[in-house]
């Protein structure tokens, strides 16, 4: 039995006789009539009652005729999605990203508009740090992050600058330093610094740590936070004073404010990275509509 068989049966059962259906298919009758025989034995029950007025149904028929068009319409579907999917029109797609860029105004846009384009691909957005996204886009966990500073020369990662963001003091509103706001970072010298474990995303502490004793600044670091997020609310708590991204800004607790240093000029370059092997086709959605938008700046 195969589904051109199953289309056979139902066409018969829908004219009511198999001459009118061979002309309707079109296909010889004797070809018609061994196919619908061949049916019969590959489902050992006879399905049609055969007479001068044409055929009908039996018991055993009706049952069948019920299932065959349950599974015609669940192949046509099936084959429906799988072309979808393979067009990127449809599927899940397991994205990463930071808790603060999740309401960044960049981001949003990114996100909205696959979402208009592409209805039927579901997001499963997950909040990683940077490095945590590399490994899980190395490991086929994620189809694409958005991070700062992937890995140069991966062979295995491809990336496409989102934006390019600069980095801020934040300090608590009715702290010293938000009275008098320095200018430098040598300014901060002695200050209480709030400041994130290296491990949590090494590429990104060391290219700030670089970017700090360069302009002759080594942070007294007297509290970590684990994300931005946490970093923030220290801050407000008036533990001290951190450097951040200045998009964190938008998604900042009430109590804190940033102040833009002279020296502090290094750029980030927020990324959309996935695997070079990709073979999810949303993925090639996605970037098509970053690329899109960032056209259309």
């Amino acid at each position: 039995m195969d589904f051109k068989q199953l289309r056979y049966f139902l066409a018969v059962v829908e004219e009511g006789s198999i001459s009118r259906a061979a002309r309707e298919i079109p296909l010889a009758q004797p070809a018609l009539t061994r196919q619908l025989r061949l049916l019969e034995e590959s489902v050992g029950a006879t399905l049609l009652e055969r007479s001068r007025h044409g055929v009908s149904l039996t018991a055993a028929g009706s049952a069948f005729h019920r299932e065959a068009r349950r599974l015609l319409r669940e192949f046509e579907t099936a084959k429906h999605d799988a072309r979808r999917i393979a067009d990127g029109q449809l599927g899940q797609l397991r994205l990463g990203v930071t808790v603060m860029h999740l309401w960044v105004p960049q981001i949003v846009r990114l996100l909205n508009q696959f979402r208009q384009s592409y209805p039927d691909v579901s997001l499963k957005v997950q909040s990683l740090l940077s490095a945590p996204q590399v490994e899980a886009l190395r490991h086929h966990q994620l189809d694409a992050g958005m991070l700062f500073f992937p890995p140069q020369d991966d062979e295995q990662l491809d990336s496409h600058c989102l934006y390019e963001d600069r980095l801020v003091l934040v300090v608590s509103k009715g702290s010293r330093l938000a009275r008098h706001p320095p200018n430098t970072l040598a300014e901060l010298t002695g200050e209480d610094f709030i400041w994130f474990e290296r491990s949590a995303t090494p590429v990104y502490h060391d290219k700030l740590i670089h970017a700090f004793q360069r302009r002759g600044f080594t942070p007294h670091v007297v509290q970590e936070g684990t994300d931005n997020a946490t970093m923030l609310c220290l801050v407000a708590a008036g533990m001290g004073c951190t450097i951040m991204p200045e998009m964190t800004m938008t998604g900042a607790p009430e109590g804190v404010v940033s102040i833009a240093l002279d020296d502090l000029d290094m750029v980030l370059p927020l990324m959309l990275v996935w695997r070079r092997d990709a073979s999810l086709p949303a993925v090639r959605r996605l970037i098509d509509v970053a690329e899109s938008l960032a056209l259309s700046r």
